[in-house]
């Protein structure tokens, strides 16, 4: 998969990442058509201008890239292994040995696709006429396409460092833009997202949470951005936004947090593809999920046993058949349910989405600001958001009562409840101690370098576009 650097119509060097997948499902009330160029045309009839939308969200969910995404995030962080380590690129990523020429790298092209469909869609709709495009309709597309661009630059600042932060379809601007200060692609991060919570319904009606129509789903992503910024009262405020409307709902039982339809998913992405292999499933359960026993040993990561010792006696999370299972002797994530060899009919009885963002990181992330705040134990407090997520997993109440003492049980708390979720790498980095943990982390210990920090660009990326500089140290 690559960029198209230029041609002779001076295509959007970030615009296009070629996907191939079988078909297209429909986000809104139209099929979505072959992903193909958005032209002037497009923008000149409902339909076309919903096939773009559509376009965008298929971009933005596309399994073969988000769920590629998520499961490379294990092997950078300590929370998958593979053993023994197989002596391939996979190997050489898990046991901290990264080399720019691994062709296991993400690529961060991925991530540029739906900026390129979300920036179009805020350059076009405001001149489309009312009379083709309603304005309330209007406002709340481009609201959602603030939401897809800032949680794909969001994905790569938090990666790579400084990125090219892109708002535009400017071939010629594009083509030559040059990597952006990390801080200040951070800030058009929270001012797309704000813009997108202002736009967006704020109604509690919430019947399915695989449609971009609510603001709370934009204060759900802007508490995260905040956490990572260390902005702690808007980090809390925001959070209490979305866990104070009542459509969100902590759900009862571990085995109900990712059915489709549940209360606690604040946005989830439906499979980009049609066909067995992906109605009713999500594609990470068939990366995460081995169904062979050569699989261990070769691409499939298990939970390490540091982890899974770190569960507490009675934590419902970590019961085989919960979201952990026992396959060929060790322990592997269960949070989506069917590898590739479950049948038609398995999936159906137990659909699943790809949760995106729930309600139990969003308790997290306001019982981190409250800490930090210095709001520790009590009604209202660090304490109370950290017992919510911790009595649904069958545990008794914290007994941290310092705030060093808390933001180590939460740091622990959001391993538990978040672990194959793609958060653990970036929490390690965010509060400082992703050198003291994974430098100590027994197969990544040797090669370990501080400025892994950093994801590097693929060299075929860099080959592809010279204008662009790779991080420190690779």
């Amino acid at each position: 998969m690559k960029l198209f650097k230029k041609n002779k119509n001076k295509l959007v060097v970030f615009g296009f990442l070629l996907v191939t997948l079988s078909g297209c499902k429909k986000y809104l009330e139209i099929p979505l058509p072959v992903d193909q160029l958005a032209t002037e045309t497009a923008f000149a009839s409902r339909s076309g201008i919903d096939a773009v939308v559509n376009g965008m969200y298929n971009g933005f969910s596309a399994s073969a890239i988000r769920d590629n995404y998520i499961k490379f995030t294990y092997y950078m962080s300590d929370e998958g292994v593979i053993e023994p380590l197989p002596g391939s690129e996979i190997g050489q990523l898990i046991s901290a040995s990264i080399v720019p020429a691994n062709a296991q790298l993400v690529p961060w092209s991925w991530f540029y696709r739906p900026i390129y469909r979300a920036n179009e869609i805020i350059e076009k709709l405001p001149g489309v006429p009312a009379n083709i495009l309603p304005d309330s309709v209007k406002k709340r597309y481009i609201a959602a396409a603030k939401y897809v661009r800032a949680a794909s630059h969001l994905t790569l600042v938090s990666s790579w460092g400084d990125v090219p932060l892109i708002t535009s379809t400017s071939a010629d601007e594009n083509i030559s833009k040059p990597r952006t200060p990390a801080a200040q692609v951070y800030e058009a991060i929270v001012k797309d997202l704000q813009d997108a919570a202002a736009d967006l319904s704020a109604s509690s009606a919430v019947t399915d949470s695989r449609y971009l129509l609510k603001k709370y789903q934009a204060q759900a992503l802007l508490a995260r951005v905040y956490l990572y910024l260390g902005r702690w009262a808007e980090a809390e405020a925001a959070a209490t936004d979305v866990i104070n409307n009542s459509s969100y709902q902590l759900v009862t039982g571990v085995n109900n947090v990712f059915k489709r339809g549940s209360r606690e998913s604040i946005l989830s992405l439906g499979s980009s593809s049609t066909g067995s292999l992906f109605d009713n499933r999500v594609v990470l359960g068939w990366l995460t999920l081995p169904y062979t026993s050569s699989q261990t040993t070769t691409s499939y990561c298990a939970i390490p046993t540091t982890i899974m010792s770190t569960f507490e006696p009675g934590d419902q999370r970590a019961v085989s058949g919960n979201w952990t299972i026992t396959l060929f002797g060790k322990q592997f994530a269960n949070k989506y349910l069917h590898n590739i060899l479950a049948t038609t009919a398995a999936t159906a009885a137990n659909p699943q989405d790809y949760v995106f963002q729930r309600l139990g990181e969003v308790y997290l992330i306001r019982a981190e600001a409250r800490a930090q705040l210095g709001n520790i134990t009590g009604a209202g407090s660090a304490a109370s958001d950290l017992n919510a997520i911790r009595t649904r997993a069958g545990l008794p109440n914290t007994t941290a009562t310092t705030q060093p003492q808390m933001l180590s049980a939460i740091e622990q708390e959001r391993l538990h409840e978040l672990f194959y979720e793609g958060h653990r790498w970036y929490d390690l980095k965010r509060t400082g101690r992703l050198d003291a943990v994974l430098g100590a982390v027994s197969y990544k210990a040797a090669n370990y370098q501080p400025h892994y920090n950093l994801w590097p660009i693929p060299q075929s990326e860099l080959i592809t576009s010279p204008n662009l500089t790779q991080n420190p140290g690779y």
